[in-house]
């Protein structure tokens, strides 16, 4: 892919560069990809859903669920894990 121009970066592409590891190509291709979109981030990287089902299976395959693993894993509070 073509170079970029790092001290011309727009301020918030610059800071999405430091967070890739300073990857051009990873740049460029979030850029092409994702560009004129708003993103909002949730808090928490994983569905809660999908956590929930992946708990449920553990505890209906009588496994063993440390809830202060699991809650430091999925970023839970341990409340949240319990129930």
């Amino acid at each position: 892919m073509a170079d970029i121009d790092i001290d011309a970066l727009h301020p918030t592409y610059s800071e999405i560069y430091n967070v890739l590891g300073k990857d051009s190509d990873a740049l460029l291709n979030l850029f092409k990809n994702m560009s004129g979109q708003q993103i909002n981030l949730p808090v928490h990287l994983y569905d809660p859903d999908m956590v929930k089902k992946k708990l449920a299976a553990r505890v209906q395959n009588n496994e063993s669920i440390d809830i202060n693993v699991a809650s430091e894993h999925y970023g839970y509070s341990r409340r949240w894990i319990r129930t």
